[in-house]
């Protein structure tokens, strides 16, 4: 008897314990039946209840002609279908489509494009477009640099773009739903005096927190999708190290439902230490992070599954220089206090002195 003719549940049970590399190259092309199987809703929760679910980071090398994408395991790493023509844009994201993980790519300059890449079919799909006609000035300023975003679930959220916003005027809000493929407006983000330029934003539990705003640096902002508003969130433990900005050495994530971020701290004008730190809601106060710093500074950050990733080209004692060209990648399982170390294809351009990769982990069914 053929495998396509067992019972659907008989059949999804073993292709639930297919490795990943197998689901890729193997099964797509050897029916329709089994493409489909593979790509369904009932396999990613079989796969899920069987726990053979595996994860992966997928990475953009920014400095490559030919804008190469990657999907990378501890065992090996794949290049994907070539992605977006003429992406410029550096914000990766994961998305919960409602059937299986998906990466989101942004590209913001010169004009607004995001795509989609789906792992288990290979396969890329443009997004609805933004629609900016609402906006009070054109969507971004010359310089590429002034947008956030940040996913929530199955909808990702767009912060800021007006390039005539100026200063004196709060940041505009826009959402994507995946399940209608259409954008919808947010109340602004209230802040006055500030620009939106180079901000990070990371979801956790379920809210949106805003954090490394230009002008304020030090705060914290939650966006709650539930009551489209805005609340200020805890101030950073200490001074943060800003030589060059703060966009090379801090990152945020999500950690038992919980802010926890990881950047150089100046506690004084001679003390500057890399450091990790956890916000508990309950009593309102920073821990220090309960894991392990890693061997380098992240300069982008990830949580999946509890499986803690992080890439950078700077030691946390060379944090002034001098600065190697290729960046490094780095897993902490959980319950683990050593980082793996995950190769990087040998073909990404390192040419560029700081980081050249956008990331994003995902799901792999």
């Amino acid at each position: 008897m053929s495998l396509t003719a067992l019972p659907n549940d008989c059949l999804l049970a073993c292709l639930a314990r297919v490795p990943y590399v197998d689901l890729r190259n193997g099964l797509p092309s050897t029916s329709k039946s089994l493409r489909d199987a593979v790509t369904s809703a009932a396999f990613r929760k079989t796969r899920e209840a069987a726990g053979y679910v595996e994860m992966a980071v997928f990475v953009r090398d920014r400095a490559s002609p030919h804008a190469n994408f990657y999907l990378i395991q501890a065992s090996a790493a794949y290049r994907t279908l070539p992605g977006p023509p003429d992406s410029q844009g550096s914000t990766m994201m994961r998305l919960f489509s409602g059937r299986v993980d998906e990466v989101v790519t942004v590209q913001d300059y010169p004009v607004f494009r995001a795509d989609a890449y789906h792992p288990l079919q290979n396969r890329w799909r443009k997004l609805a477009p933004l629609d900016c006609s609402t906006r009070a000035g054109p969507f971004i300023d010359s310089t590429g640099d002034d947008v956030t975003c940040g996913a929530i679930g199955s909808t990702f959220i767009v912060i800021g773009g007006d390039g005539d916003r100026g200063l004196h005027r709060n940041l505009p809000v826009d959402v994507y739903d995946s399940s209608q493929d259409a954008w919808s407006r947010r109340p602004d983000l209230p802040i006055e005096g500030a620009h939106g330029s180079y901000a990070k934003a990371i979801e956790v539990d379920g809210k949106l927190w805003l954090y490394a705003l230009d002008g304020r640096l030090q705060e914290t902002f939650v966006y709650d999708p539930a009551t489209q508003t805005w609340t200020l969130g805890p101030r950073l433990p200490h001074d943060l190290y800003d030589e060059d900005g703060v966009q090379w050495h801090l990152t945020a994530f999500e950690l038992r439902k919980r802010f926890c971020l990881m950047g150089l701290f100046q506690r004084t004008p001679e003390d500057v230490s890399y450091l990790g730190f956890m916000w508990d809601p309950i009593r309102g106060a920073w821990d220090e992070a309960p894991f392990p710093m890693p061997p380098v500074i992240a300069h982008d950050g990830e949580n999946i599954d509890n499986n803690l990733i992080v890439a950078g080209n700077v030691e946390p004692s060379s944090y002034e220089g001098p600065y190697d060209r290729r960046s490094r990648l780095f897993v902490l399982k959980p319950d683990s206090s050593e980082w793996d170390e995950w190769r990087f294809p040998d073909d990404i351009d390192w040419r560029k002195v700081r980081s050249n990769i956008a990331m994003s982990a995902v799901r792999l069914g």
